[in-house]
């Protein structure tokens, strides 16, 4: 056998699982189609945000504080930044969804926060200019993480407990065995294992990841970057979130890398496209989702030049109700299936892989995984197609 744990995908939660198994003394192998820094997925990029005041719902807590957790081990083991101590706001009308859910989260979760007016907001953070009667939820434990640094520490990490790991060649197809599992590449090779862990973004709708094409729905995602006036700088710029009053959820998060400090800002849940992760060619963005941007930019942000200057396509790999798969294979309890992050579960990520990596070795998770079952899926397809038409 060629190791104990085969996993697909080097992306943030293919390299988080690594570690973890690594961390377990399992014999790992991970496999990644690409580079080690290719960004044809959705795991690329210099910045995310951790939250755990979290408007989408306390159901997440026990996750994001285990994650918490280890993204300070990964610091500490590293011996190098890889958090920066921003603090985080999240704006909104205060009758929307961000600031009234956060609070409650942050309330639930004993969650050191403050909430503050639009005043308030600008004497603290200059940078923003939000209308009078926007409320603001500050998170002073809020932070951005170095993503890919983060990510590339994981699998050093990794490396350093024995992982192995290969880049450029394919998983093509699975096929479960008396023993473990066979999987054939595109080179024609054949690993075996005893299992295989999928973590494979938004390519999880392809052939390898059984019983999931109905859930799964990869998306392009614009992202942009624009420049901070230079007399305010982005040192001490927070990560953020804005909700808009028709709904429209905008984050925003500084950047170090690749030359001059900038500031990473997109939608959340606006101006999604649907992608084929195949096509790895380059994808424009449309001159009008680059104007509507700038245009929140400007009315958001002060010091901030409201014109982006560059942007990129990103994905998101979507749910039906925005949450994760973490759970075994429906056809096959050696293949376990770590999906769909819908475009919020970076900071998740070293729990998410270790909780994958409990799945795969057959112990507890840290967490309770039942709310992230595929499963919950092929119930409510059921009780839509037994609901009595009217």
């Amino acid at each position: 056998m060629n190791c104990d744990v085969l996993v697909v995908g080097a992306g943030v939660v293919g390299a988080a699982t690594t570690w973890a198994l690594a961390e377990r003394g399992a014999r790992v192998l991970t496999l990644d189609a690409h580079g080690p820094t290719h960004r044809y997925g959705s795991s690329h990029g210099e910045s995310r945000i951790f939250r755990r005041a979290y408007w989408e719902g306390a159901a997440y807590l026990p996750l994001l504080n285990r994650a918490n957790e280890l993204w300070a081990e990964l610091e500490e083991a590293h011996g190098d930044t890889l958090l920066v101590r921003t603090g985080g706001v999240f704006i909104g009308s205060g009758e929307g969804g961000v600031v009234p859910l956060g609070r409650r989260t942050a309330r639930l979760g004993g969650i050191e926060h403050e909430v503050w007016n639009a005043a308030r907001l600008a004497d603290r953070f200059p940078w923003f200019g939000v209308d009078e009667g926007m409320t603001a939820l500050y998170e002073p434990g809020a932070y951005t993480v170095l993503a890919a640094r983060a990510r590339l520490a994981m699998l050093d990490a990794a490396v350093r407990r024995r992982a192995r790991l290969r880049f450029g060649d394919e998983a093509e197809r699975l096929r479960p065995v008396v023993d473990g599992v066979e999987v054939r590449l595109r080179s024609g090779e054949k690993i075996s294992c005893g299992v295989v862990v999928l973590a494979t973004g938004p390519w999880m709708q392809g052939a390898l990841a059984i019983g999931l094409g109905h859930v799964l729905a990869p998306v392009r995602v614009p992202v942009y970057w624009f420049r901070a006036d230079h007399r305010l700088g982005i040192e001490g710029f927070p990560a953020f979130l804005y909700e808009s009053a028709g709904g429209g959820v905008v984050y925003g998060v500084p950047e170090w890398g690749g030359g001059a400090p900038r500031i990473k800002v997109g939608f959340h849940n606006r101006q999604q496209r649907p992608g084929d992760p195949q096509n790895t060619t380059s994808h424009a963005v449309a001159p009008r989702f680059r104007r509507e941007m700038a245009a929140v930019v400007s009315r958001i942000l002060t010091g901030v030049d409201p014109e982006p200057v560059s942007w990129r396509q990103c994905y998101y790999t979507l749910t039906p109700d925005g949450g994760f798969v973490i759970d075994r294979s429906p056809a096959d309890p050696r293949v376990v299936h770590v999906s769909a992050c819908s475009g919020h579960g970076f900071k998740f990520a070293t729990a998410v892989g270790e909780c994958a990596a409990a799945l795969a070795l057959g112990e507890p998770a840290s967490v309770d995984l039942s709310p992230f079952t595929s499963a919950r899926f092929e119930e409510e397809r059921q009780i839509s197609r037994s609901a009595p038409r009217t």
